[in-house]
């Protein structure tokens, strides 16, 4: 398995080699030698393959070998807006999964039946800073180039629906499930808590452009239900095939 790390920059130096020391931990928790190759992607479309020419006490250097051209990012921007759980740390699997999938962003949301709806904001939006770390580790991971935005957590009534791209669909139990690709290559989805979204929320998405669709007859997890409804537009994009 390849080595791979997220770097500020991978723009080598004018001798051609890139300061490794910001990532160092990471390079000693793998036991990292001088002549080991590994891989430095910036997060945001750009990797290269370098090979470590220095790593001791004092510094951490690596030589740039090639620039890397991968195709490993989805052609369907997606924009996934997820209701909390009800149990928080089920978040970290999510952003985990999604980010393993190829999703572009991630609006994480409390809505009217997340047990959190309660919660100060302030308390919770640290954890926004871990969901990041998350999705670092998991582009590294699965070969991502970009590392997907995760925002902090906000009441689902002060979405901002003019940033969110269309089309936009919202998961509804009982609703057909979505049986043609659509045209654009972005997309928005919505993804309800636990007892699913009240009848509120759901008048405000549609207003806002939304489509309903269902994920089958069972009923999902809210941990699960994202995973599934990116997986169900990839496929009908092609992005699986």
């Amino acid at each position: 398995m390849k080595r791979r790390f997220l770097v500020d920059s991978v723009n080598p130096d004018a001798t051609g080699h890139i300061d490794l020391n910001t990532i160092r931990r990471h390079l000693e928790v793998v036991r990292a030698n001088v002549g080991d190759v590994v891989y430095l992607f910036d997060g945001c479309g750009a990797e290269v393959e370098a090979e470590i020419s220095i790593f001791d006490g004092c510094a951490a250097v690596a030589a740039v070998r090639k620039r890397v051209t991968t195709d490993t990012e989805s052609a369907l921007e997606c924009w996934l807006i997820q209701a909390i759980p009800a149990r928080i740390v089920r978040m970290d699997t999510i952003i985990r999964q999604v980010t393993e999938l190829g999703v572009y962003r991630v609006a994480p949301v409390f809505a009217e039946r997340s047990q959190q709806s309660k919660t100060k904001l302030s308390a919770t939006r640290r954890r926004a800073n871990r969901w990041n770390r998350i999705a670092e580790a998991a582009a590294e991971q699965s070969c991502r180039t970009h590392v997907p935005k995760i925002d902090p957590p906000c009441a689902f009534s002060d979405l901002d629906w003019k940033c969110f791209p269309q089309p936009m669909f919202i998961a509804d139990l009982g609703k057909p499930p979505v049986a043609r690709v659509p045209e654009p290559n972005t997309v928005s989805l919505l993804i309800g808590p636990e007892g699913g979204w009240t009848e509120r929320e759901i008048g405000s998405a549609l207003s806002a452009g939304a489509q309903p669709f269902g994920l089958g007859a069972r009923v999902l997890r809210s941990d699960t239900a994202g995973v599934v409804a990116i997986t169900l537009f990839q496929s009908l994009w092609g992005d699986l095939s």
